[in-house]
């Protein structure tokens, strides 16, 4: 671990957001989260180093494990294509035609499969081992093993770049976005799914949160910090949007929060198994949909674009 500045502004000028354990795999160690009290980026304080970071990312990580779990129930089937359609609808309103696609953070490679039925010329970069191999092993995909600077990709390459729920994963989000725009094609889109640390329910569930994540989200950003660090590499935004919410985010902070209170596992597993049946989730649908309105749910997902040639001189 070591100590570090603000990546957004370098001043090192913060106050404390919260400070515990690691909630999700319950791993050795006491992490906390800053704010910078000039720009406002949330990050981690002290943080791992690079070399640290695949010990907080096992094999049975469970972003890993989700992707190769089957789905045994109709509505877990229809809630993940509900998931890709949604991606590939806000995707298709801005690249009307397949292109070619990276996908930084693309685990065992579920995204990639969807759009290369659509389409797309697909590639992944994935940190994990694991993960990449079982993304080249069993779907034939064309993923390589490490960070996106790593991975030393052609300029001007790609007309879309994703990232799902990975950016605030990332070291040094500066770095990460200069090297987004210098491969994009002109014109191209960069789009992130991140938490929203502003959003109702981290007012809600305070340091249980699940967008939390100690130690593994390294950097968290209001949408207001997200777009100063577009601004600063030249990528212009398009539109933050907030979709109709997770309801696996509630019960997780839920779980964190009872456990946390040393509630017994039968009381609260009984409560999360039935906020997943089907009367439940369409009952609570309208609430994310109201939430997601307001950019209030958890999760929100940010578009950017890199001007096209033609625009730039439009502005000379």
């Amino acid at each position: 671990m070591i100590n570090v500045n603000c990546n957004y502004c370098g001043r090192d000028d913060f106050e404390l957001v919260n400070q515990g354990a690691d909630l999700l795999l319950d791993r050795p160690g006491e992490f906390r989260l800053v704010r910078c009290r000039h720009c406002g980026l949330i990050y981690q304080n002290p943080r791992p180093t690079l070399a640290e970071l695949p010990q907080h990312y096992p094999d049975d990580y469970q972003p890993y494990q989700r992707t190769l779990q089957k789905d045994t129930s109709v509505v877990q089937r229809l809630a993940r294509s509900h998931e890709m359609n949604r991606r590939f609808k806000h995707i298709q309103h801005y690249l009307p035609q397949p292109g070619k696609l990276l996908e930084v953070g693309s685990s065992t490679g579920q995204f990639l499969i969807d759009m290369r039925r659509r389409g797309w010329e697909v590639t992944g970069v994935e940190i994990s081992a694991y993960a990449a191999e079982y993304a080249r092993e069993n779907y034939a995909l064309d993923v390589t093993t490490g960070t996106l600077e790593s991975a030393d990709l052609p300029s001007n390459q790609f007309d879309l770049v994703t990232l799902w729920d990975v950016f605030e994963h990332v070291l040094d989000p500066t770095s990460t976005l200069a090297e987004i725009r210098r491969i994009l094609k002109p014109g191209g889109y960069f789009i992130a799914g991140v938490p929203n640390p502003a959003c109702i329910e981290a007012r809600i569930f305070g340091e249980y949160w699940v967008g939390w994540d100690r130690p593994r989200h390294i950097n968290l950003f209001t949408p207001t910090v997200f777009e100063n660090y577009l601004q600063t590499v030249g990528l212009e935004l398009t539109a933050i949007k907030s979709f109709n919410g997770r309801l696996g985010v509630t019960l997780m902070s839920i779980e964190f929060w009872a456990r946390a209170h040393q509630i017994p596992p039968e009381k609260w597993q009984r409560w999360t198994k039935l906020a997943y049946s089907p009367p439940l989730r369409l009952l609570t649908w309208p609430l994310y949909r109201i939430a997601g309105a307001f950019n209030q749910t958890s999760i929100m997902t940010v578009f950017a674009r890199l001007p096209a040639e033609q625009d730039a001189a439009a502005c000379d």
